[in-house]
């Protein structure tokens, strides 16, 4: 188990600029839950050295490739990650998509 959260998350970075292969659902919550971990732990360091939290500048060009990576796997067009700014039913419909859509079969991850 652990070894598929470590490639999960090493995946996330490997294909930081990576808009167009596919990734399983599975990988997309494990990044989720390591990010939000992860944030648990630098918003009080960062907020209080800079102002804002840093890691979280850094992750949004990987968090956007992930997610518009499991939109293509849902069927979507890229343009419908906009969605996310219709508060609350916006999210809904993402989570939904994103974490309960259809799911790439092992030999798409490895492309």
């Amino acid at each position: 188990m652990y070894k598929n959260i470590f490639n999960a998350y090493q995946e996330f970075w490997i294909k930081a600029t990576d808009f167009s292969s596919k990734t399983i659902r599975s990988d997309w919550w494990w990044v989720q839950l390591i990010n939000i971990i992860i944030y648990f732990f630098t918003i009080p360091i960062f907020l209080r050295t800079f102002g804002f939290n840093l890691y979280g500048v850094i992750c949004i060009v990987p968090q956007i490739a992930i997610d518009i990576r499991r939109l293509n796997d849902y069927g979507k067009n890229w343009k419908w990650i906009f969605i996310n700014l219709i508060p609350i039913l916006g999210w809904i419909i993402w989570f939904t998509w994103l974490g309960f859509g259809k799911s790439s079969d092992a030999k798409s991850k490895i492309m």
